[in-house]
């Protein structure tokens, strides 16, 4: 969720953002081009077999994706985002990103960065895209060959990380953690360093779009308990934060799920500026405004145009981001950071009810730091 924050009129980027909010009009787009992937982590939301994708529709042709391209321009998108499953494994990835490129677009590849080809490297040197956002899923090896399957993973994905570095394009490193990879956090926090890259963790870990039948992320994800835990602790103390998180487990006893009230408070917007000016496009065709909303309302560009397509999402727009009047009122609100429309809709199947997931990780993450503090002025 992107949220609300200070404008700087003298950022181009911000008042772009500023002027496409008022007019309503779509300033970026993520084309998630294929299932597809090189790596097969259990917990992934997308990556699926030829097979496990047939029942949910076909990839689009390099055409469409050009002529769905050229229909975002002449609808004002400027920002526009290359995904997948690994998006350089789409069979048509490098005349779509030349052409995207010379439509004047600002690209942005979302990747792995496990399977760049000579010809990947190739095109990267000659148009450089203006960001890389990388995914790490360990700090070695091993880590890899258990997370991912790829045995020479991580040394692949931190050469092609040089390989970026070299060329001057900025590389925005993420790293998912979850149980099989959380003591990595030492190693991986160390590794950025040598890049010399920051981090975001990823502890919010959600199914698979397609369904449980294809990947069972939810045995691979943190507990609530371990989650914060891990939030409140620099990365070297990852195995003491696994250990604390036991006996922060109990305090889940006091927890009481937030209920709706009597009286409903005025009806009241997320604060994500995304949902205002985004949308994605998945593999299949289908749109919705925020890649983790996929599978609700889906709209069909491809079928109807992007411009209809647009606009039905937003005439639905004050509807499907309302903040629940629960959440409103909950106790917790200024403490749940990452309660969007989008986090509700993976963790509850719609985005109108609280995730308890994240209730419960957010009632512990506050606790915990409180017992820290009170830990602190204890000394």
């Amino acid at each position: 969720m992107i949220r609300q924050k200070v404008w700087n009129p003298d950022w181009i980027e911000d008042r772009l953002q500023q002027k496409a909010i008022q007019l309503r009009r779509p300033l970026s787009c993520i084309f998630e081009l294929t299932y597809r992937c090189n790596f097969h982590c259990k917990m992934c939301y997308v990556r699926m077999d030829d097979e496990q994708a047939a029942s949910f529709g076909r990839l689009r042709t390099l055409d469409e994706w050009l002529d769905m391209a050229a229909q975002i321009r002449k609808a004002g998108v400027f920002y526009l985002t290359l995904s997948g499953g690994e998006c350089t494994l789409y069979p048509g990835f490098e005349t779509l990103y030349e052409k995207a490129a010379r439509m004047g677009f600002c690209l942005n590849i979302m990747s792995n960065a496990g399977a760049y080809t000579k010809s990947i490297r190739d095109l990267f040197r000659r148009i450089p895209p203006r960001n890389v956002a990388v995914t790490l899923y360990g700090g070695c090896n091993e880590t890899y060959d258990a997370v991912t399957g790829d045995p020479q993973g991580f040394d692949k994905v931190i050469d092609n990380i040089r390989f970026l570095q070299s060329l001057g394009i900025p590389v925005k490193l993420n790293f998912t953690i979850i149980r099989e990879n959380v003591l990595d956090y030492p190693k991986v926090s160390k590794t950025a360093g040598e890049l010399g890259l920051p981090y975001n963790l990823i502890t919010d870990i959600t199914q698979h779009q397609r369904g449980v039948s294809l990947y069972d992320a939810r045995s691979s994800r943190l507990t609530p308990a371990e989650r914060a835990c891990i939030a409140c602790h620099p990365p070297q103390e990852a195995a003491l934060a696994m250990e604390n998180a036991r006996e922060l487990e109990k305090e889940l006893v006091h927890f009481r799920q937030p209920v709706a009230p009597e009286t409903l408070p005025p009806s009241q917007q997320d604060s994500c500026i995304g949902s205002h000016t985004a949308c994605a496009i998945m593999w299949n065709g289908d749109m919705q405004s925020c890649i983790s909303m996929n599978g609700y309302h889906p709209k069909k560009p491809f079928d109807v145009g992007f411009e209809t397509a647009w606009a039905q999402l937003k005439a639905e727009q004050e509807e499907t981001f309302r903040t629940p009047s629960v959440c409103q009122v909950c106790s917790m609100a200024d403490e749940c950071l990452q309660n969007c429309s989008a986090r509700r809709f993976e963790g509850t199947g719609i985005p109108f009810e609280p995730d308890p997931y994240t209730c419960q990780y957010t009632y512990l993450l506050k606790k915990y730091k409180t017992i820290n503090y009170k830990k602190e002025q204890a000394k």
